[in-house]
């Protein structure tokens, strides 16, 4: 159960090592479908970060469980999406997301660098600000 007013980091893996993301427009429509479903949820995401093959998710929801539900519909919906448009079926992520309760202001500081540090740490980029797929420049 996550908590209203607690942070929590979100996360998951592809599958069977395969890209969850193979192009721009897979980015882009997750972005999108973020921005579209957050009204339908009492949460606030305070950090995210979509990588080739995994993403981080940093968010405090404001009602009991609403984060669930939302990451539930985000990634089921993404999920179909992806399918269809590769044209292939079943599972792209690795099980369900996983989740930590982020307990202390140091923790929360130090997932915000390190959830925009990925695409630099992969050597995707030089700087958080160089990868479009991140709210690093919000």
């Amino acid at each position: 159960m996550h908590l209203a007013g607690h942070y929590y980091h979100v996360y998951n893996r592809e599958c069977n090592r395969e890209r969850i993301f193979v192009n721009e427009g897979n980015y882009e429509f997750l972005v999108k479908r973020t921005n579209s479903f957050l009204s339908d949820y009492s949460l606030s995401v305070i950090a995210y970060c979509l990588m080739p093959k995994h993403y981080h998710f940093l968010c405090r929801p404001e009602e009991d469980d609403s984060l669930w539900r939302f990451i539930q519909r985000l990634f089921n919906s993404y999920t179909q999406a992806f399918n269809k448009q590769q044209g292939r079926s079943g599972t792209l992520f690795e099980g369900r997301a996983k989740s930590i309760l982020v307990d202390t202001d140091d923790y929360v500081i130090h997932l915000c660098r390190y959830i925009h540090l990925n695409p630099v740490r992969a050597g995707l980029v030089m700087h958080p600000s160089q990868w479009a797929y991140s709210n690093y420049l919000e």
